[in-house]
């Protein structure tokens, strides 16, 4: 699932692990947005304050008779593209006219020029990753994200402008700071407008080539903070939430729903009667970069909630010292007298402090807050399940359904007429939608600065149970967002469901999304009880849509592959 929580960052130097992250959980909401244009609005500038397109929804709400053209869904407001996010209808574009000719670096009359990074061969890595049933193949991957930048182009509006797509391959690992420097000049030697992709596990990628004034979209790191993201505007443009944006939904969840109250879903009987008291145990990295947020976090916590936070126990990613990890941690919570543990952690110590928690007969509540992988099935089935069956938490990734019914699976198959060559196409997807969104909103007068004021307009739409709420802009968040996804949802862990994990593994136990994987945006978190621990309303995997997701089915686009197959 990419790019995901705070605790990510501590997993640098563990580019493998990280990357399973990434691959093996992939299909989460980076390709989130709504399906509906009834509720949309956008967010941020206004097109009539600019020269940039006019764009369905603004029409709308003028009451403006505007053409869209023939490929403009006027139910929807958006493209004849079968994905929730397709972009918004803009006023039908000439084709021939003055589309302002060179505007930028990489940006020319008849193209732009664009770099797709090409994964790393790390075989440690690579072994890793395809013992989890992910495609591993990075010439694969990188080509799917080809294919995609390609589609997109067809599909939304360029201007008069084609792609100019070169691969660059990666020269080390992504958490190798040298060899990310490296790649990062090469693809300034090229002088693009955008690269897609890059290391995930070190920054250094990233920083090089927005310094260079380059657009770096996707999975070009891992989750970084509003200040850093904000501070290398408009160039960094991440998938999925900001570390801040998930603190602040951890925080409402916790003070709405279990602050004040008792631990009723301990396991140990004693502490179910107790008002509840809040640990948290956090993946922290070398230099403790995670104070200030931990203290911002906390004054929140108080203030607002009423909570506090009586224990804290952090540790330093490192598998062979899991066991040393787990006695510390659970001593030091035993000894505050905690009966809710809070989780924001790596996918393999928790199943050393769970074990230790069992041997030292300690059976408290169990919250994962922002985790890396540590909220899947596949790694949750590793915990030692006496004490994961009293566990609940907050769910980044939309409530999982059948690799076939997403948007990048089936809008591969509408353009193509084949399914996607890779089973990690969830991932290779997001960068090539957000670019070429970015793009179809600019307007002819393609800029960095143009780009980030399409997609500030981008029309926003009410969550669903199965994708995320999409936006940017200034408005939403009370300050810039180059993040995406919004909102979240609320799970608990069921020790006695089967079915697949999200790699495709039959087994028992399951993550449960709480009332069918309803999501939350920050400030509607409900004040009654959620039905934690009650599998009426709940589910583990959809193998049809909901009701209300449903993708929107259109013909072949003229002229691509499938209609002419």
């Amino acid at each position: 699932m990419a790019e995901r929580s705070s605790t990510e960052r501590a997993l640098r130097r563990y580019g493998p692990i990280a990357v399973v992250l990434v691959l093996v959980v992939g299909v989460i909401a980076i390709v989130g947005g709504g399906d509906d244009g009834d509720e949309s609005a956008t967010n941020g500038r206004e097109g009539a304050e600019s020269d940039l397109p006019v764009i369905f929804q603004e029409a709308e709400a003028a009451g403006d008779e505007i053409d869209f053209g023939d490929s403009c869904d006027t139910e929807r407001g958006r493209l004849k593209v079968p994905i929730r996010n397709a972009a918004p209808c803009i006023e039908a574009w000439e084709e021939g006219a003055d589309n302002g000719g060179a505007t930028t670096q990489g940006v020319t009359a008849d193209a732009i020029k664009v770099v797709v990074y090409q994964g790393d061969p790390d075989p440690l890595q690579q072994a890793l990753v395809s013992s989890s049933g992910a495609d591993t193949d990075p010439a694969v991957n990188a080509q799917t994200r080809v294919d995609y930048l390609e589609m997109f182009a067809d599909v939304y509006e360029t201007y008069g402008r084609e792609l100019d797509i070169e691969i660059v391959e990666a020269t080390g690992d992504g958490g190798d700071a040298t060899a990310a420097q490296a790649d990062a000049r090469t693809v300034i030697d090229l002088k693009p407008f955008a690269v897609v992709g890059g290391p995930t596990q070190t920054p250094v990628f990233w920083q090089e080539v927005t310094n260079a004034g380059i657009l770096c979209v996707g999975n070009c790191s891992l989750a970084e903070g509003w200040d850093n993201v904000e501070g290398a505007a408009p160039y960094l443009w991440p998938t999925g939430p900001a570390p801040e944006q998930a603190d602040v939904h951890l925080a409402e969840m916790l003070g709405k729903q279990l602050v004040g109250k008792p631990a009723e879903f301990a396991g140990d009987p004693e502490l179910q009667d107790q008002e509840r008291v809040f640990g948290w145990v956090q993946a922290e990295t070398e230099t403790g970069e995670y104070a200030a947020r931990n203290d911002e976090f906390d004054k929140v916590f108080a203030e607002e909630y009423e909570g506090e936070i009586a224990a804290r126990s952090t540790y330093l990613f490192d598998p062979g010292a899991a066991q040393e990890t787990a006695t510390t941690v659970i001593a030091r919570m035993r000894d505050a007298g905690v009966t809710t543990v809070i989780l924001s952690v790596d996918p393999l110590v928790p199943k050393a402090i769970t074990e230790e928690a069992t041997k030292q007969g300690y059976f408290p509540e169990w919250v994962m807050g922002p985790s890396v992988l540590a909220d899947t099935t596949t790694f949750g089935r590793t915990f030692d399940q006496r004490q994961w069956a009293n566990a609940i938490g907050i769910s980044l990734p939309p409530a999982r359904a059948d690799n076939s019914l997403s948007d990048s699976y089936f809008v591969y198959e509408w353009y193509y007429g084949t399914e996607p060559p890779t089973n990690t196409q969830a991932v290779q997807f997001a960068g090539p939608d957000r670019l070429m969104l970015g793009i179809h909103l600019a307007g002819p007068e393609l800029t960095p600065e143009t780009f980030e004021q399409g997609l500030f307009r981008y029309p926003v739409n009410e969550p669903g149970k199965t994708y995320t709420r999409t936006s940017w802009g200034d408005e939403f968040w009370g300050r810039p967002d180059y993040n995406s996804t919004d909102d979240v949802a609320a799970f608990w862990w069921d020790p006695e469901a089967t079915g697949e994990t999200e790699n495709g593994v039959e087994g028992t136990g399951m993550i449960r999304y709480v009332d069918g994987g309803t999501r939350h945006l920050p400030g509607e978190w409900p004040e009654e009880p959620l039905p934690f621990f009650e599998e009426e309303g709940s589910v583990t995997v959809y193998d049809e849509l909901p009701e209300g997701d449903a993708l929107p089915e259109y013909p072949a686009w003229p002229g691509s592959p499938a209609s002419e197959s």
